[in-house]
């Protein structure tokens, strides 16, 4: 196997889609201890930003940590960036050696009051401003409403959209919808129900809506959870169901999710999916983690479509707000097409305030 990893570049603005869950299950948090979030994901919230500065890096500091982005005391902004030096083979195309500006996003929150809130999660690059996020949020004791584009609360919001469990399921950062989510978060258990377009992003076709429902149950030491989403409309019913789960095993904290995903067009026989993620993050100090993966597709009556992804991934937090990440992902399927059959090794450095 020959990859080429080129150190990458990247734009060099700074706050966070981190979404990194596996650092929720080492510490035993909920996603919204860290996030402006409940979900997870998008812009940190104060104890975020502390956490990113005097627990995280291998070189921790306490410098400006109750003032970095914010301004006043109810106004936050925050911004991300991840570029990356992409290499990837297979038998189709010459080898392709790519550098990347993969996401520069740009977060406001503004706290009106004890109970609202409004978010704004805007990219920027690249290709232009596209709204990924914006919704107000009433807060309740133990519970909120949520209005707007938001990002549907499914199974373990992962970064990496091209995990199969984020692609193939149409739920992740690249399919934000419009609707509204009602949610609990209480110390141990959390459920959110959306109700939304099902269109993922793009305008309303029919009058048909998807229903969104993520339950989960978090100890210091492990989490369980269950997701389903239905999504009805007059071309395609697509309906989602699994169960994922969190455990900390010593210095390796583990993660699993499996989703069942079967679609229904009319005059045509039903598809079935079968999707299973496994991955472990191995603390090697403060600040260093060594990540293996695991992904299994398949659909029963069509061979094609079982296909394997491996991933070994190096992770290092030098210092405060800055975070870089080199491995490789080998993809292994049953069908003959080359681009399911390629090898990826890329370099990314991520910053964030």
């Amino acid at each position: 196997m020959r990859l080429f990893i080129i150190f990458a570049t990247a734009a060099s603005f700074p706050s966070v889609t981190l979404a990194e869950p596996f650092l929720a299950v080492e510490t035993g948090f909920q996603c919204g201890q860290c996030h402006t979030n409940p979900t997870g994901g998008g812009m940190r919230n104060a104890f975020g930003s502390a956490f990113s500065q005097t627990q995280l890096p291998a070189n921790a500091s306490t410098q400006n940590m109750e003032i970095l982005g914010a301004i006043g005391e109810r106004v936050n902004i925050g911004v991300d960036a991840r570029g990356t030096g992409r290499q990837i083979e297979n038998d189709a195309v010459d080898n392709a050696l790519d550098f990347v500006t993969d996401r520069v996003s740009i977060y406001l929150s503004a706290k009106l009051n004890e109970s609202v809130m409004l978010y704004v999660d805007e990219q920027i690059a690249p290709g232009g401003a596209i709204n990924r996020e914006s919704w107000a949020s009433f807060s309740f004791d133990g519970g909120y409403v949520k209005v707007g584009r938001i990002f549907q609360p499914y199974g373990i919001r992962l970064e990496d959209d091209s995990a199969n469990i984020r692609q193939l399921t149409h739920i992740n950062f690249n399919t934000p919808d419009t609707g509204i989510e009602l949610g609990h978060v209480g110390e141990a258990l959390t459920a959110q129900l959306a109700i939304t377009n099902g269109t993922g992003g793009a305008g309303e076709i029919d009058d048909g809506k998807q229903l969104t429902l993520r339950v989960a149950w978090v100890q210091p030491a492990w989490r369980l959870g269950l997701s389903a989403s239905d999504n009805n409309t007059d071309s395609t019913d697509r309906t989602l169901y699994g169960a994922f789960a969190g455990l900390v095993t010593g210095p390796v904290s583990w993660l699993a999710e499996y989703d069942r995903i079967d679609d229904e067009t009319p005059g045509i026989a039903g598809a079935r999916q079968d999707l299973a993620f496994i991955e472990a993050n191995w603390k090697i100090i403060q600040g260093h983690y060594l990540k293996f993966g695991f992904e299994s597709r398949s659909s029963p009556g069509d061979e094609f479509m079982d296909s394997n992804r491996y991933s070994l991934e190096y992770q290092w937090f030098p210092i405060p707000f800055t975070h870089l990440r080199a491995g490789i992902r080998v993809n292994d399927s049953d069908d003959p097409n080359p681009f399911l059959n390629e090898e990826e090794g890329f370099v990314q450095l991520h910053v964030y305030f």
